[in-house]
Formats: structure tokens, sequence, C-alpha cells
């Protein structure tokens, strides 16, 4: 059997040797420290991800994630809340629920959504981008990477953006978990606190409605269509908040690591701009934000000749298929004109992430809005990478720039 640690200090600075030596010697892995079997290759990973009554989202990350917010038993409502919520959120739900839950929250991120928030979000950058310029140094995680997606999550649900450190804190908490350092208690006193004020917001959008997404789709109910739950809201809520934004900031970090790790690279893209779009493609399969994820059988399985009892944990490695040479030629290679369509950076099924489109439109303005206004961008320190087996991306990385 092929050694394996995910918290290892070595394998979460560099995961992909690893992996690259379980697809081969070892594909599907039983990993005692986490009762869980690794799935590594391409194949393996996607026919996992598109049986989702095979391999439960519910059982899996659903079961993982109620450990963090509380069994429900004591506590107050906001422990029975929390733990009833990741039961009824997108991430943590099987067919037919999150068939329904996802026609119900979708209607906040058609394109047409989506569209609408684009001169919004170049504003922010522009305003963020704009402090950094100014100063002449900064912290392209702290001072970009980071606050635009919260600011734009925060609006989006109607929230105050003072309340920024507050979202930071819940969200390194929940991330904390998957870590080597995870301290259960604190984990979850933050965790109450979050369900305890999105329990507050909810209350308050149905006595006052406004043009948040919470009103929307607190209010759609009124119009004859289904409504939401409590428990509903506090689980869309909580997952878009710690999601959208830990999967953005990832995606913008990472992608400023290749930029300078391959200066070519950079040269090209701010030569040509609509380049970006496929940039990113290629670092959501070089370099992919969320790592892994949490399943579940429901029956006896086989993958790659290994034969999956029913009721067993599976970890399918989105980080390890993006870098599958049976599917893609030369996977270790970061490739600019390489065509990544078929990654699976964003999932794969009908858990295909349903932000990814505003993902990918705050990367894509975030990184033209830094090209527009420097002339140079020089690494000024180390880059410091996160300590999480399940998201890869930086949380440090010290900026000197010139303006344009």
């Amino acid at each position: 059997m092929v050694p394996y640690n995910p918290f290892d200090p070595d394998v979460l600075a560099d995961p992909y040797p690893h992996y690259a030596r379980l697809r081969a010697e070892d594909p599907v892995h039983w990993l005692e420290s986490l009762s869980t079997y690794v799935v590594t290759r391409y194949d393996d990973v996607v026919a996992l991800l598109r049986q989702p009554n095979l391999f439960s989202s519910a059982k899996g990350m659903g079961d993982l994630l109620s450990l963090v917010f509380g069994s429900g038993k004591g506590g107050g409502k906001a422990r029975a809340t929390g733990a009833s919520a990741v039961s009824r959120s997108l991430i943590a739900s099987d067919p037919p629920v999150h068939t329904d839950l996802r026609r119900l929250v979708s209607r906040a991120f058609t394109p047409r959504a989506i569209a609408e928030l684009e001169s919004r979000i170049r504003q922010i950058a522009k305003e963020l981008v704009g402090g950094l310029v100014e100063r002449g140094e900064g912290d392209f995680v702290a001072d970009l990477a980071y606050p635009l997606p919260v600011i734009v999550i925060a609006e989006l649900l109607g929230i105050p953006t003072e309340r920024r450190a507050d979202f930071k804190r819940w969200s390194d908490a929940i991330v904390s978990a998957f870590t080597l350092s995870a301290d259960a208690a604190t984990t979850r006193t933050q965790a109450i606190e979050m369900i305890d004020y999105f329990i507050e917001i909810v209350a308050q959008r149905r006595a006052n409605p406004g043009k948040d997404m919470i009103s929307i789709l607190v209010t759609k109910g009124a119009d004859g269509e289904d409504a939401l739950t409590l428990d509903e809201l506090v689980g869309f809520s909580t997952l878009l908040l710690v999601a959208g934004n830990e999967t953005s900031t990832n995606l913008l970090g990472n992608s400023m690591r290749i930029f300078f790790e391959r200066p070519d690279v950079l040269a090209r893209v701010r030569e040509d701009r609509s380049l970006l779009p496929q940039m990113l493609e290629e670092v959501l399969r070089f370099d992919a934000p969320v790592q892994c994820l949490f399943r579940a059988t429901t029956a006896p399985a086989e993958l790659s000749g290994v034969e999956l009892p029913a009721g067993v944990r599976v970890m399918p490695v989105i980080g390890s298929a993006n870098r599958d040479d049976r599917r893609f030629p030369d996977a270790h290679r970061f490739d600019l004109d390489r065509r990544s369509a078929d990654h699976v950076g964003f999932g794969q099924g009908v858990h295909l992430c349903l932000g990814a489109p505003l993902a990918r439109l705050e990367a894509r303005i975030a990184m033209e809005t830094l090209f527009n206004a420097t002339g140079t961008i020089e690494l000024a320190g180390d880059i410091v990478g996160t300590t999480s087996f399940l998201l890869r991306g930086c949380t440090s990385m010290p900026l000197k720039v010139d303006a344009a």
C-alpha cells in the first residue's frame, strides 16, 4: 500500500507527486486516519461524481459537516438549525431534495443575474486595486483576493460589509476543521455564531424584505412558488458565504502564484487579455481551489477493480483527477494553450458548482483590473499556502507594484 498522509506538511505544500503515485499504484487507497477510500484517477472521480444515488453527498459531506455544526442536541435553536441546515444545503443533499433546492436557488445564479453583477464587481475591484497601487505595496490576498468575493457575497445577501471580519472568522473556522490544527470546540462555537446571525437575518427579511438574494428567496412563496424553509435559507447562506469566498479567493491566489512561477505566461496574458478566461480554466485544472470532496456508498460499488461495500466513505480527489495523464497529456505541465473544458475543478454532475460563473467572473475582472492599473508587479516576500487538504490556495502573498 502506498503511504499517504494528507496532513503531512510536505503533502500540503505540494500534493501532486503524492497523487501521481496513488494513481499509478493504489488508485482506490484506504486512508485509516479519515476512515475513507481516497479515489484519485480521473475516470473514477467522474464516475463517482456522476452517480449521486450510489455515492451519496448527504452521507459524505453531510455527515462530516454535521460534526462541524453540531449534532443538533442541546445548545439552543442555532445548534439545532445548524445540524438541520447542513442536511438541507446543496453540498450535502442528494436527489430529489437536492434537485428541488437547486431549482429554487438557481434563480439567483442565472446568466442574466450574473451578468448584471459585472459593473459592480468592476467598481469594487477598481477601489481595492486603487488602494494597493496608491500604497505601492501590500498583500494580494488580504488586499484583493479575499475582500473582493466577500464584498460581493455580502451585497448579494444584503449584509453590511463591515461584518467582513466576522465573515472571515467564520469562514476560517469552518475551513480549519479540515486541517491538522483543527479545534473542534472552537470551530463549533464559530459555526453556531454564524448560524445565529443568519437566523436573525432571515427573520429580518421575512418581516421587511428588500432586494437582496435572501429577500428574493423568502418572498417567492408569496408569488405562488415554493418558499425555502428556515433551514434551507440558513444552509444556502452559509454555503454561499464559505464556499463562495473560499473558491474565488483560492482561484485568484493560485492564478497569481502561477504568474510568478511562469513569467512567460504573465507576459502573454498581460499582452493579450483575451487569454485570461482560458488561463483561469487551466488554473482550475492545474491547481484546483477545491482539492477533494466526500461521498459515501449507498450500495456495493467498484472503482478501478476495488470492491467497495455499502456504507463506506469515499474521497474523490479533484486535484488528482485534473492531473491524470490518462485524460490530460503532460498533465503536470501548465499549458496556457490547453483546452481544459473537461476538468473537474468545479465538480461534475448534479453537484456542479452553482456559483462557478460568478467565481470565473470575479477572477477575470480582478486580474484585468490589476493589470490595467499596474506597470510592474513583483513578489515582495514568501507566499504562504493554505494548510487544509480540502482547499488549496494562498493565505498571504506580499507584493510591490508600480502604477501603469
